[in-house]
């Protein structure tokens, strides 16, 4: 046996394996933390740009449908038709407050009251809008309908002889009653007014009907009709699609979290240009557009005279009580009636793995966001424009 063979072999120690093996576990552990993290963050972008697209959607909808308001059924400022401006776009501010549920039907028994306890509703502080918006139909008839003759019918009614006929499957004839009893808006350059039709007679290419002035609620009011609408030659439009955009929750099911996000209610889908299928005013029960949404703050562009902003967005609120749009009402007022622009902030919040601690939370027109468990808005996007289609003369 050689000298080398006889040489003592060394090798590691317990003592620096279980060191090395620490280490290692230690790296490990740091890798596998790094990899969560990051893992993490992914899905936290992931969730923000899919609020960020769904936020986007939301937006442009409600945009494109204000910026549409009073197609072929154009509102404006200066007549009545009963309790109401002719207002074609409706806002309500401040949910919850002085407006304690939004009524979907005439009667006001259909109800969206705020969120709570088991109860699906709109969550309160936020804003929501309606719009009004007249035939999709390109039919000369429908869309050549003038006024021949108005007689007032006192205290609150109308007769008026109408030609071309613009209900040419005859879906006045007879009225089905309520809600399905159309609602027109008869309007010149610079006068508008709006009833619901009671009685309608056809006479060949023409036909009379009687109208009856409305309530906020597009409901048969007592209202004594304008003296000057509708006159000869007037325009005669008839409301075809009704939508309103508000922030609302949903009671959670069990094991599942409560669903809030931006939603749209709209009237029975309708044709009236196909018998049988007349315009019912109802809005049905809102419907998600954008999940995550949960809040909605809107500044209305009216005449500098009617608010005391200096530069005209106006928005009900202590310090400009002068809009008057979160009163049960104020949507239908003169100064609803004279908007014809809008600034829409909306903004989402929720939980973050990284937390950006003492950013502050944005103010949305002129509304601090309640915070959320970390204090961060995960969304805010805001467009200012006015509207394409010109309301108010």
């Amino acid at each position: 046996m050689s000298a080398t063979d006889r040489t003592p072999r060394r090798g590691f120690t317990l003592v620096e394996l279980m060191a090395a093996s620490a280490l290692g576990m230690v790296i490990v552990l740091a890798c596998l933390a790094a990899f969560d993290l990051q893992a993490q963050l992914m899905r936290n972008t992931e969730r923000l740009l899919s609020a960020q697209a769904s936020a986007g959607l939301g937006m442009t909808m409600m945009q494109r449908d204000l910026e549409n308001a009073g197609i072929r059924f154009r509102g404006g400022p200066d007549s009545t038709g009963g309790a109401a401006f002719a207002a074609v776009v409706r806002p309500y501010d401040n949910l919850g407050v002085n407006i304690p549920n939004l009524a979907n039907d005439m009667g006001a028994t259909i109800l969206v009251p705020p969120f709570g306890p088991g109860v699906d509703g709109f969550l309160p502080g936020t804003d929501a809008f309606e719009v009004l918006m007249g035939t999709q139909s390109t039919n000369p008839t429908r869309l050549g309908a003038q006024v021949s003759v108005a007689t007032p019918l006192p205290p609150s009614s109308v007769s008026v002889l109408m030609a071309p006929n613009p209900f040419v499957n005859a879906e006045v004839n007879p009225l089905p009653g309520g809600e399905s009893n159309p609602v027109v808006m008869f309007s010149s350059d610079t006068t508008h007014c709006m009833g619901r039709i009671t009685a309608a007679v056809i006479n060949g290419t023409a036909i009379t009907i009687t109208v009856q002035s409305v309530d906020q609620n597009l409901a048969l009011s007592g209202a004594p009709w304008p003296a000057n609408c509708p006159g000869s030659l007037h325009r005669v439009g008839i409301l075809e699609q009704r939508r309103r955009y508000l922030v609302a929750q949903t009671t959670p099911l069990p094991g599942q979290p409560p669903r809030v996000g931006l939603h749209v209610q709209a009237n029975t889908p309708c044709n009236p240009m196909v018998t049988g299928l007349p315009c019912n005013t109802q809005l049905q029960a809102p419907s998600m557009v954008a999940e995550g949404i949960d809040d909605l703050q809107i500044a209305w562009r009216v005449p500098n005279a009617m608010t005391a902003n200096p530069q005209g967005w106006c928005q009900a609120s202590p310090a400009d009580p002068s809009c008057g749009f979160d009163l049960v009402g104020g949507a239908v007022t003169n100064t609803a009636a004279n908007v014809y622009g809008a600034q829409i902030y909306i903004a989402s919040r929720g939980n973050e793995i990284y937390r950006r601690a003492g950013e502050p939370v944005p103010v949305l027109a002129n509304r601090v966001p309640a915070p959320a468990v970390d204090g961060i808005v995960r969304a805010v996007m805001q467009t200012s424009f006015f509207f394409r289609n010109t309301l108010t003369p």
